[in-house]
This record gives structure tokens, C-alpha cells and sequence, in this order.
């Protein structure tokens, strides 16, 4: 799973640590504004380039992702 912080950067979770969308919200969505102008780009569950075999990790426990997470 892929959240997108209100400064729209990429925090990638696998599926056990994936927080679910009232624990995300208050995370990761008043961090401030997105860059060039765009305002709050904080985005929830949102399209991740394919995880299988690209080295990409939960930001949380440091798992390698699949494209079922």
C-alpha cells in the first residue's frame, strides 16, 4: 500500500503495517502543502509502481514488498 503525505511524498506499507485511513489521516495529512504551488497532496491507498523484485520495503518493519501489499 502507498500513502502519499500532504507533501506528497511516497511512504510504502506492506499489508500488516499498513495503517488503516483514520490513523493515515491524522498522520500524513497536515504536513504542510505539496511542492510547486499543488496544496495538500496527501492520498491514501494510492497506485504504486509494481513492488515485485524492486528492492521495494515497508516503511515500517523493512519487509520487501509484493504487488499484493
Amino acid at each position: 500500500m502507498r500513502i502519499y503525505t500532504s507533501q506528497n511524498d511516497p511512504i510504502d506499507f506492506c499489508g500488516e503495517c499498513a495503517p488503516d485511513s483514520d490513523e493515515a489521516e491524522q498522520l500524513y495529512a497536515n504536513l504542510g502543502d505539496g511542492p510547486d504551488g499543488r496544496g495538500n497532496c496527501y492520498g491514501y491507498d494510492d497506485d504504486h509502481p509494481s513492488y515485485e523484485g524492486e528492492g521495494y520495503r515497508c516503511s515500517k518493519c523493512g519487509v520487501e514488498l509484493k504487488d499484493d501489499d
